[in-house]
């Protein structure tokens, strides 16, 4: 089997010599969660790095690889990454499998799995977006060369990172102190939690906005209400669904999206007020939300009692149940 390298998808690549990690470039071979992948079942996985690390681990690697010269995907993320390294470096992929699985659920699922994890996951964040990164986006004026550039600087800088996960501290400290402040706000109480877990819906209220992966992490849900309230009896109302609902997953029951056209009606007609109105995002986006906009598509203020946005929202959910009755 010829040398395996990466190379980010473009038109002057053979597909058919290429695996495609988890985005949608075309390939062979895929090994992705994404919506309309063509992973092969036995290598199916809710994470397209837990897909990367069965081929590693399979007798027949080799052979399953045979022809192929070339790892392609269509995005940078930690989960593209690790799942790159697992298909370029199976033996240390296999030696630190855990951790590669803590932070591309980090990043993908935006969950609070493992410390180790979860800093690998806000390092390789930030490695595109920090000004001091040698492969910050705004560094290069061109996607491809972009992308080329941070998984090879990527692949480099990951043995460090599962080596030292605080290598690069002072990229994410700020952050990581926030969501554990954030986590314990809801543990303890600052921050209310309700469930329906046969909806796979939750309501969060609290007086100021809760980092996102304290609260996927806190309620387990996929569609999650946050309400922030203060000392007016004006709320601000926003509906997101996570990623949950949008990969395609081998564990829990199916989720679904249904429509929610004649929520974004409902809601207009009966919890509306002057100044804002209700707006839905594409469905077919990864983590879509519906809210309470102004003119501006900020969050408007809104009088409307959170029972009666809960209700009409928990009424038009138990169209699309996540679970049975009786369950």
């Amino acid at each position: 089997m010829a040398e395996l390298v990466y190379r980010h998808w473009n038109d002057t690549l053979n597909a058919d010599q290429c695996v495609s990690v988890d985005g949608n470039a075309p390939g062979r071979l895929h090994l992705s969660h994404w919506p309309g992948n063509r992973t092969p079942e036995r290598f199916r996985h809710d994470l397209s790095t837990g897909m990367a690390l069965k081929l590693a681990a399979a007798p027949d690697r080799a052979e399953v690889l045979s022809g192929i010269t070339t790892v392609t995907n269509t995005h940078w993320d930690t989960d593209g990454l690790c799942s790159v390294f697992a298909v370029l470096q199976p033996a240390l992929a296999q030696v630190h499998g855990q951790t590669l699985l803590a932070a591309a659920l980090a990043g993908d699922f935006g969950l609070f799995t493992t410390p180790e994890g979860v800093k690998l996951d806000l390092t390789l964040t930030a490695l595109t977006r920090r000004p001091d990164s040698p492969v910050a986006s705004e560094r290069f004026s061109d996607e491809l060369t972009r992308r080329q550039a941070q998984y090879d600087f990527g692949l480099e800088l990951l043995p460090r990172l599962l080596a030292h996960p605080d290598l690069h501290a002072d990229w994410f400290a700020q952050e990581f102190w926030t969501i554990q402040q954030d986590q314990r706000a809801l543990r303890e109480g600052d921050a209310e939690i309700e469930r329906f877990d046969a909806l796979d819906f939750a309501v969060v209220t609290s007086d100021r906005t809760l980092h996102e992966t304290a609260v996927n992490t806190a309620t387990a849900c996929d569609r999650i209400l946050t309400v922030l309230s203060d000392d007016t009896d004006q709320y601000r109302y926003q509906l997101r669904l996570t990623t949950l609902s949008w990969f395609d997953l081998v564990s829990g029951p199916p989720r679904s999206r249904p429509d929610w056209g004649p929520l974004v009606k409902m809601l207009n007609d009966q919890a509306a007020e002057q100044g804002g109105r209700w707006v839905g995002d594409d469905l077919a986006d990864p983590t879509p939300a519906l809210a309470f906009l102004n003119d501006k598509e900020e969050l408007a203020p809104n009088p409307t009692r959170p029972e009666v946005v809960k209700r009409l929202m928990a009424q038009f959910f138990t169209q699309g149940p996540y679970l049975p009755a009786g369950i």
